[in-house]
């Protein structure tokens, strides 16, 4: 028998390309197998940490030009239908081919995402399994509260821990040969807080 009083609300699965269409209302979205997720605004901690990790980058990168280095929000298309906004990304040059005008089309070298407490479980469990299935070589997992950095690489189809960072040391990468930044420059606040 069917019952007409239950109706279930059928919301289509997007593709990235009809993603893309969607007008620009000033949030941040993130496409994930077909479903719109928003994303919450970054905190100025937050922000810290990406601007001082970027500063550092950038001037490496200045002597060293083995690719590039982008920051949220841009879109990284992971899959037709996933899209993520890394808090920081690195494409070397052998893959500067998935530098688009408007996004990043396909898995960079690494990606960074700054833990909060409103982002931490989605970054750890959905953000890392897309990663992960997308095959990104690295991924760094910088927690703001404890001041660490958790690097992962891929072995095979999921993360190791290639090593957890606590204050007193310096976040070190073979992607960038002879690059190091101390913990406590990516975690300089400008003594606010």
């Amino acid at each position: 028998m069917y019952n007409a009083a239950v109706r279930i609300e059928a919301v289509p699965k997007l593709t990235y390309e009809q993603f893309r269409q969607l007008p620009d209302d000033g949030k941040r979205y993130e496409l994930i197998r077909g479903e719109v997720h928003l994303t919450p605004s970054p905190t100025t901690k937050h922000q810290f940490i990406v601007l001082n990790l970027a500063k550092s980058l950038v001037s490496y990168l200045n002597d060293n030009p083995c690719g590039e280095v982008a920051i949220a929000p841009l879109d990284v298309q992971l899959s037709s239908d996933t899209a993520v906004q890394p808090d920081l990304i690195f494409v070397s040059n052998a893959k500067a081919g998935i530098i688009l005008e408007e996004y990043i089309a396909g898995p960079p070298d690494l990606v960074v995402e700054v833990l909060s407490p409103a982002t931490a479980k989605h970054d750890r469990a959905t953000k890392i399994a897309l990663y992960a299935e997308a095959a990104v070589p690295e991924v760094w997992l910088i927690d703001a509260q404890a001041e660490t950095v958790e690097i992962l690489k891929l072995e095979g189809r999921k993360y190791l821990v290639d090593a957890i960072l606590a204050p007193g040391q310096s976040l070190s990468s073979t992607q960038f040969p002879g690059w190091n930044l101390a913990l406590k420059d990516l975690f300089d606040f400008r003594g606010r807080f």
